[in-house]
């Protein structure tokens, strides 16, 4: 493995590839190949090579490091998210990118509610020291999860507000949530709770 006393963002970005490609069971094996001396092609690529690397005084464009830096940091943000599997977001939003906004306030308040998992419903028992809620059919917490995927309570509902029975919340309350959202919690008595 690379030693740590390294620090180039190069060199660390390897490192934390190489870390998460071992963590996942895959193993990685570094090894130093010298210059082909004498192999008329090999010797000019590493001619190119060497001159990439020579000092510039061009001063690069703002832009261009701009959008390096903001790709830089998008993807350090990707790699810690990937980490985040038990984040109540993270199965609504798997992939860091932004999202648009309505210029509805109630609309986005509503729907990060349920994004994030806190409603009135589910979670007012906080403010008042009280148990949390349960599922009245199942026993179980009462969770946004619940209410929209696991509960059979509402079996026959979905079908009509979404022609499938196979869904998950990022197909609910993703990017673009689906239409009748709004229209399924209204009809299950759940809209006014969030």
């Amino acid at each position: 493995m690379i030693g740590d006393n390294n620090s180039h963002e190069l060199i660390q970005e390897i490192k934390n590839l190489s870390s998460n490609l071992h963590r996942r069971g895959f193993k990685v094996l570094f090894s130093w190949i010298p210059a082909h001396v004498g192999i008329r092609g090999n010797e000019q690529a590493d001619a190119a090579a060497k001159s990439a690397v020579v000092y510039r005084s061009e001063p690069l464009p703002y832009a261009d490091i701009k959008s390096a830096l903001r790709n830089w940091m998008l993807n350090i943000w990707q790699n810690n998210w990937n980490l985040e599997v038990d984040n109540k977001l993270h199965e609504v939003k798997p992939i860091v990118t932004q999202w648009t906004s309505s210029l509805n306030r109630k609309y986005e308040v509503t729907l990060t509610r349920l994004r994030i998992g806190h409603s009135r419903l589910t979670h007012k028992y906080l403010l008042f020291g009280e148990s949390p809620p349960v599922c009245s059919r199942y026993n179980v917490l009462l969770t946004i999860r619940h209410v929209l995927i696991d509960c059979s309570s509402f079996s026959r509902i979905p079908l009509k507000y979404f022609q499938s029975i196979d869904f998950n919340l990022s197909f609910l309350l993703g990017e673009k949530p689906h239409a009748n959202l709004f229209l399924f919690l209204k009809d299950i008595g759940f809209f006014n709770g969030i």
